[in-house]
Protein backbone atom coordinates (compact mmCIF):
# COMPACT_ATOMS: atom_id res chain seq x y z
CA UNK A 1 0.00 0.00 0.00
CA UNK A 2 1.36 3.01 -0.87
CA UNK A 3 0.96 6.73 0.55
CA UNK A 4 1.55 9.29 -2.28
CA UNK A 5 3.79 11.64 -1.05
CA UNK A 6 1.47 14.82 -3.12
CA UNK A 7 -1.45 13.48 -0.29
CA UNK A 8 0.78 14.25 2.29
CA UNK A 9 1.88 18.00 0.21
CA UNK A 10 -0.43 20.43 -0.46
CA UNK A 11 1.32 24.26 -0.35
CA UNK A 12 0.82 27.05 -0.03
CA UNK A 13 0.58 29.80 1.77
CA UNK A 14 3.47 32.65 2.12
CA UNK A 15 6.18 33.19 4.84
CA UNK A 16 8.90 35.82 4.74
CA UNK A 17 12.00 35.30 2.86
CA UNK A 18 15.11 36.93 1.92
CA UNK A 19 17.02 38.87 -1.03
CA UNK A 20 17.76 38.01 -4.71
CA UNK A 21 20.18 38.35 -7.16
CA UNK A 22 22.38 38.92 -9.54
CA UNK A 23 25.68 36.91 -10.99
CA UNK A 24 28.93 38.65 -9.75
CA UNK A 25 31.94 36.25 -10.05
CA UNK A 26 29.76 33.72 -9.75
CA UNK A 27 27.45 31.99 -11.84
CA UNK A 28 27.07 33.44 -15.88
CA UNK A 29 23.56 35.32 -16.15
CA UNK A 30 20.50 32.63 -17.08
CA UNK A 31 19.27 32.85 -20.35
CA UNK A 32 15.78 34.67 -20.53
CA UNK A 33 13.33 31.79 -18.92
CA UNK A 34 9.59 32.74 -18.61
CA UNK A 35 7.36 31.30 -15.65
CA UNK A 36 5.73 29.44 -17.78
CA UNK A 37 8.97 27.48 -19.44
CA UNK A 38 9.50 26.79 -15.64
CA UNK A 39 6.01 25.72 -14.51
CA UNK A 40 6.01 23.35 -17.79
CA UNK A 41 9.26 21.58 -17.34
CA UNK A 42 7.46 21.33 -13.05
CA UNK A 43 4.59 19.88 -14.89
CA UNK A 44 6.61 17.44 -16.72
CA UNK A 45 8.03 15.42 -13.99
CA UNK A 46 5.55 12.41 -13.11
CA UNK A 47 4.34 12.11 -10.02
CA UNK A 48 5.32 9.28 -7.82
CA UNK A 49 8.01 7.30 -10.17
CA UNK A 50 10.78 8.07 -7.52
CA UNK A 51 10.95 6.56 -4.09
CA UNK A 52 11.24 8.82 -1.03
CA UNK A 53 15.11 8.34 -0.24
CA UNK A 54 16.25 7.79 3.74
CA UNK A 55 18.71 9.95 4.08
CA UNK A 56 22.24 8.71 5.48
CA UNK A 57 23.26 8.93 8.88
CA UNK A 58 26.04 10.03 11.11
CA UNK A 59 26.50 9.52 14.52
CA UNK A 60 27.67 12.06 16.41
CA UNK A 61 29.42 9.80 19.69
CA UNK A 62 30.99 6.36 20.32
CA UNK A 63 30.08 3.20 22.84
CA UNK A 64 32.12 1.83 24.98
CA UNK A 65 30.73 -0.51 27.48
CA UNK A 66 27.58 0.63 27.04
CA UNK A 67 28.55 4.56 27.53
CA UNK A 68 28.41 6.91 25.06
CA UNK A 69 31.56 8.87 24.17
CA UNK A 70 31.76 12.16 22.55
CA UNK A 71 32.10 11.80 18.96
CA UNK A 72 34.01 13.82 16.19
CA UNK A 73 33.02 14.18 12.59
CA UNK A 74 34.40 15.67 9.86
CA UNK A 75 32.08 16.69 6.87
CA UNK A 76 33.02 18.96 3.29
CA UNK A 77 31.01 20.95 1.03
CA UNK A 78 31.32 19.67 -2.43
CA UNK A 79 29.96 20.77 -5.91
CA UNK A 80 28.12 17.44 -7.68
CA UNK A 81 25.45 16.28 -9.75
CA UNK A 82 22.62 15.10 -8.20
CA UNK A 83 19.18 13.57 -9.84
CA UNK A 84 16.10 15.41 -8.22
CA UNK A 85 13.45 13.12 -10.51
CA UNK A 86 13.61 10.38 -12.52
CA UNK A 87 12.79 12.66 -16.22
CA UNK A 88 15.45 15.64 -15.37
CA UNK A 89 18.82 15.97 -16.25
CA UNK A 90 21.39 15.81 -13.58
CA UNK A 91 21.75 19.07 -11.60
CA UNK A 92 24.68 20.70 -10.29
CA UNK A 93 24.41 21.47 -6.61
CA UNK A 94 26.61 22.12 -3.51
CA UNK A 95 26.06 19.19 -1.03
CA UNK A 96 27.26 18.06 2.31
CA UNK A 97 28.90 14.47 2.98
CA UNK A 98 31.93 13.08 4.35
CA UNK A 99 32.97 12.97 0.33
CA UNK A 100 32.20 14.04 -3.08
CA UNK A 101 30.64 10.89 -3.82
CA UNK A 102 28.72 10.14 -0.78
CA UNK A 103 27.58 13.90 -0.90
CA UNK A 104 23.59 14.45 -0.57
CA UNK A 105 20.87 16.82 -1.01
CA UNK A 106 19.77 17.24 1.50
CA UNK A 107 23.05 16.29 3.32
CA UNK A 108 23.13 13.28 6.20
CA UNK A 109 21.71 13.62 9.34
CA UNK A 110 23.51 13.98 12.12
CA UNK A 111 22.80 11.80 14.86
CA UNK A 112 23.43 12.93 18.62
CA UNK A 113 22.51 12.09 22.04
CA UNK A 114 21.67 14.77 24.99
CA UNK A 115 24.68 15.24 27.07
CA UNK A 116 26.92 14.19 25.18
CA UNK A 117 29.23 16.86 22.82
CA UNK A 118 29.71 16.50 19.45
CA UNK A 119 32.49 17.81 17.85
CA UNK A 120 32.26 18.83 13.93
CA UNK A 121 34.73 19.98 11.27
CA UNK A 122 33.30 21.24 8.46
CA UNK A 123 35.53 21.36 5.20
CA UNK A 124 34.95 23.58 2.36
CA UNK A 125 35.75 22.78 -0.59
CA UNK A 126 33.20 24.64 -3.09
CA UNK A 127 34.68 25.87 -6.55
CA UNK A 128 35.62 29.43 -6.61
CA UNK A 129 32.35 30.58 -8.93
CA UNK A 130 28.82 30.10 -7.38
CA UNK A 131 26.24 28.17 -9.34
CA UNK A 132 23.54 30.73 -8.90
CA UNK A 133 23.80 34.26 -9.21
CA UNK A 134 24.05 36.28 -6.28
CA UNK A 135 23.36 39.78 -5.51
CA UNK A 136 26.71 41.98 -5.14
CA UNK A 137 24.85 45.08 -3.47
CA UNK A 138 24.25 43.41 -0.45
CA UNK A 139 27.41 42.84 2.29
CA UNK A 140 28.92 39.65 1.36
CA UNK A 141 31.47 37.47 3.08
CA UNK A 142 34.44 37.28 0.52
CA UNK A 143 36.88 34.75 1.52
CA UNK A 144 40.60 36.11 1.29
CA UNK A 145 41.76 34.00 -1.57
CA UNK A 146 38.67 33.43 -3.08
CA UNK A 147 35.74 31.06 -3.61
CA UNK A 148 32.18 30.51 -2.62
CA UNK A 149 32.01 31.59 1.40
CA UNK A 150 30.12 29.06 3.47
CA UNK A 151 29.55 29.25 7.32
CA UNK A 152 27.76 26.42 9.25
CA UNK A 153 24.58 27.63 11.01
CA UNK A 154 22.72 24.86 13.62
CA UNK A 155 19.12 25.71 13.27
CA UNK A 156 17.26 25.62 16.38
CA UNK A 157 20.61 24.55 18.43
CA UNK A 158 22.12 26.25 21.62
CA UNK A 159 25.17 28.27 21.25
CA UNK A 160 26.97 30.78 23.33
CA UNK A 161 28.08 34.16 21.83
CA UNK A 162 31.13 32.95 19.80
CA UNK A 163 32.03 35.29 16.89
CA UNK A 164 34.61 38.17 17.43
CA UNK A 165 31.77 41.00 15.89
CA UNK A 166 29.23 39.04 18.72
CA UNK A 167 28.70 41.25 22.43
CA UNK A 168 29.83 39.26 25.13
CA UNK A 169 27.71 37.19 26.93
CA UNK A 170 27.64 35.18 30.18
CA UNK A 171 29.34 31.96 29.00
CA UNK A 172 30.82 33.29 25.80
CA UNK A 173 34.56 32.44 24.62
CA UNK A 174 37.24 34.86 25.42
CA UNK A 175 37.76 36.55 22.13
CA UNK A 176 41.11 35.54 21.41
CA UNK A 177 40.26 31.68 21.58
CA UNK A 178 36.70 32.57 19.14
CA UNK A 179 36.51 30.43 16.14
CA UNK A 180 36.33 32.80 13.51
CA UNK A 181 39.72 34.58 14.66
CA UNK A 182 42.71 34.66 12.49
CA UNK A 183 44.75 31.51 12.45
CA UNK A 184 42.52 28.92 14.13
CA UNK A 185 41.10 25.87 13.08
CA UNK A 186 39.39 24.07 15.46
CA UNK A 187 36.14 21.68 15.17
CA UNK A 188 32.96 23.09 16.44
CA UNK A 189 31.83 21.88 19.62
CA UNK A 190 27.84 21.33 19.75
CA UNK A 191 26.19 21.29 23.06
CA UNK A 192 23.31 18.73 23.60
CA UNK A 193 21.48 19.62 26.25
CA UNK A 194 17.96 19.52 24.73
CA UNK A 195 16.18 16.88 22.89
CA UNK A 196 14.52 17.88 19.52
CA UNK A 197 14.94 18.20 16.03
CA UNK A 198 17.16 20.80 14.38
CA UNK A 199 18.59 21.07 10.91
CA UNK A 200 21.85 22.47 9.93
CA UNK A 201 21.96 24.67 6.51
CA UNK A 202 25.02 27.25 5.56
CA UNK A 203 24.92 31.00 6.78
CA UNK A 204 27.17 32.44 5.07
CA UNK A 205 26.84 36.73 5.08
CA UNK A 206 25.01 37.67 2.15
CA UNK A 207 24.73 34.20 0.18
CA UNK A 208 22.68 32.06 2.70
CA UNK A 209 19.74 32.10 0.01
CA UNK A 210 21.53 30.69 -2.74
CA UNK A 211 23.75 28.25 -0.51
CA UNK A 212 20.58 27.03 0.52
CA UNK A 213 18.82 27.09 -2.88
CA UNK A 214 22.07 24.96 -3.78
CA UNK A 215 21.94 21.99 -1.40
CA UNK A 216 23.68 22.74 1.63
CA UNK A 217 20.83 21.80 4.02
CA UNK A 218 20.71 18.80 6.36
CA UNK A 219 19.05 16.92 9.61
CA UNK A 220 20.05 17.06 12.89
CA UNK A 221 18.15 15.42 16.02
CA UNK A 222 19.41 15.17 19.78
CA UNK A 223 17.73 11.94 21.56
CA UNK A 224 17.34 10.78 24.79
CA UNK A 225 16.64 7.18 24.35
CA UNK A 226 14.93 6.53 27.66
CA UNK A 227 12.30 9.78 26.88
CA UNK A 228 11.63 8.16 23.34
CA UNK A 229 10.96 5.00 25.04
CA UNK A 230 8.49 6.65 27.67
CA UNK A 231 6.41 7.77 24.79
CA UNK A 232 6.04 4.33 22.66
CA UNK A 233 7.01 6.03 19.72
CA UNK A 234 8.00 4.16 16.14
CA UNK A 235 11.62 3.73 16.19
CA UNK A 236 14.00 2.09 13.89
CA UNK A 237 14.88 3.27 9.98
CA UNK A 238 12.00 2.39 8.23
CA UNK A 239 9.51 3.35 10.57
CA UNK A 240 10.91 7.29 11.87
CA UNK A 241 11.23 8.84 8.75
CA UNK A 242 12.31 12.28 7.76
CA UNK A 243 10.46 14.04 5.21
CA UNK A 244 12.60 17.24 4.33
CA UNK A 245 10.56 19.18 2.05
CA UNK A 246 11.56 21.77 -0.17
CA UNK A 247 10.03 23.82 -3.39
CA UNK A 248 12.49 23.81 -6.22
CA UNK A 249 12.11 25.40 -9.91
CA UNK A 250 14.37 23.88 -12.97
CA UNK A 251 15.50 24.77 -16.50
CA UNK A 252 15.06 22.37 -19.03
CA UNK A 253 18.69 21.50 -18.91
CA UNK A 254 17.85 20.25 -15.19
CA UNK A 255 19.45 23.08 -13.79
CA UNK A 256 18.28 25.13 -10.33
CA UNK A 257 16.76 28.08 -11.76
CA UNK A 258 17.28 31.29 -9.11
CA UNK A 259 15.76 34.61 -11.27
CA UNK A 260 18.01 37.53 -11.22
CA UNK A 261 16.43 40.43 -11.94
CA UNK A 262 14.20 42.08 -8.83
CA UNK A 263 10.26 42.67 -8.86
CA UNK A 264 11.14 46.09 -8.71
CA UNK A 265 14.08 47.17 -11.05
CA UNK A 266 13.21 50.46 -10.74
CA UNK A 267 13.69 50.53 -7.24
CA UNK A 268 16.28 48.21 -7.19
CA UNK A 269 18.12 45.88 -9.98
CA UNK A 270 18.26 42.90 -8.21
CA UNK A 271 15.84 42.32 -4.73
CA UNK A 272 12.91 39.77 -4.77
CA UNK A 273 11.04 39.62 -1.35
CA UNK A 274 11.34 35.73 -1.82
CA UNK A 275 11.07 32.39 -3.82
CA UNK A 276 8.78 29.65 -5.06
CA UNK A 277 10.07 26.89 -6.61
CA UNK A 278 7.11 25.27 -8.94
CA UNK A 279 7.92 21.39 -8.05
CA UNK A 280 7.85 20.03 -4.33
CA UNK A 281 11.36 18.06 -3.30
CA UNK A 282 11.19 15.86 -0.49
CA UNK A 283 14.15 14.17 1.07
CA UNK A 284 16.27 14.85 -2.68
CA UNK A 285 13.63 13.69 -4.91
CA UNK A 286 10.58 15.76 -6.84
CA UNK A 287 7.48 14.22 -5.69
CA UNK A 288 8.25 11.19 -4.55
CA UNK A 289 6.61 8.04 -3.15
CA UNK A 290 6.49 5.92 0.04
CA UNK A 291 5.19 1.97 0.50
CA UNK A 292 3.93 1.68 3.53
CA UNK A 293 2.46 -1.17 6.25
CA UNK A 294 -0.57 -1.02 8.04
CA UNK A 295 0.91 0.18 11.76
CA UNK A 296 2.64 3.82 13.41
CA UNK A 297 5.10 5.73 11.63
CA UNK A 298 6.56 8.71 12.86
CA UNK A 299 7.46 11.76 10.61
CA UNK A 300 9.76 14.54 11.73
CA UNK A 301 9.09 17.13 9.05
CA UNK A 302 11.56 20.21 8.25
CA UNK A 303 10.24 22.81 6.07
CA UNK A 304 12.93 24.09 3.73
CA UNK A 305 11.78 26.28 1.73
CA UNK A 306 12.40 30.03 1.36
CA UNK A 307 9.16 31.48 1.48
CA UNK A 308 6.31 28.70 1.54
CA UNK A 309 3.75 26.77 4.03
CA UNK A 310 2.90 23.35 3.49
CA UNK A 311 -0.26 22.19 4.63
CA UNK A 312 -0.15 18.03 4.89
CA UNK A 313 -2.71 15.60 4.99
CA UNK A 314 -3.71 12.41 4.69
CA UNK A 315 -6.48 11.17 1.33
CA UNK A 316 -8.16 8.55 3.73
CA UNK A 317 -8.89 11.03 6.66
CA UNK A 318 -6.57 9.65 9.57
CA UNK A 319 -5.48 12.06 11.58
CA UNK A 320 -1.63 13.36 12.37
CA UNK A 321 -0.74 13.03 15.95
CA UNK A 322 1.93 15.77 16.98
CA UNK A 323 3.78 15.30 19.05
CA UNK A 324 6.55 18.04 19.06
CA UNK A 325 7.77 21.39 17.52
CA UNK A 326 10.88 23.84 16.99
CA UNK A 327 13.14 21.45 18.68
CA UNK A 328 11.26 20.46 21.28
CA UNK A 329 8.35 17.92 22.84
CA UNK A 330 5.08 19.31 23.43
CA UNK A 331 3.40 19.53 26.86
CA UNK A 332 0.50 16.76 24.96
CA UNK A 333 -0.24 15.73 21.91
CA UNK A 334 -2.12 17.49 19.38
CA UNK A 335 -4.29 15.43 17.01
CA UNK A 336 -5.13 16.98 13.91
CA UNK A 337 -6.77 15.94 10.70
CA UNK A 338 -4.69 18.95 8.44
CA UNK A 339 -0.83 19.44 9.62
CA UNK A 340 0.74 22.84 8.80
CA UNK A 341 3.91 22.53 10.44
CA UNK A 342 6.55 25.49 10.67
CA UNK A 343 10.38 25.04 9.96
CA UNK A 344 10.30 22.16 12.01
CA UNK A 345 7.74 19.18 12.86
CA UNK A 346 7.30 15.63 14.56
CA UNK A 347 4.01 13.71 14.24
CA UNK A 348 2.84 9.83 14.35
CA UNK A 349 0.27 8.65 12.17
CA UNK A 350 -1.69 5.00 11.93
CA UNK A 351 -1.92 3.52 8.87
Amino acid sequence: MRIMMSKLLLALIPLIATLCFKAVHAAQTPPSITEATLYQVAASLQMFVDELPELPKLYGYSMRYRSPLPGRLTIGMYQKKWKFHRDLPPTTVFAYGTSQQTATVPGPTIETLRGVPTYVTWQNYLPQSHILPWDPTVPTAIPKNGGVPTVVHLHGGESTSHRATAAPLPGSLPISKKPDRPGLNRPTLIPMSNTGNLWYHDHALGLTRANLLAGLIGAYVIRDPKLDASLNLSSGPEFDRHLFVFDRSFSTDGSLYMNFTGNNPSIHPQWQPEYFGDAIVVNGKAWPYLSVQRRKYRFRIINASNARYFRFSLSNGLPFVQVASDSSYLPSPVHTQNYTPGPFGDCGCDR
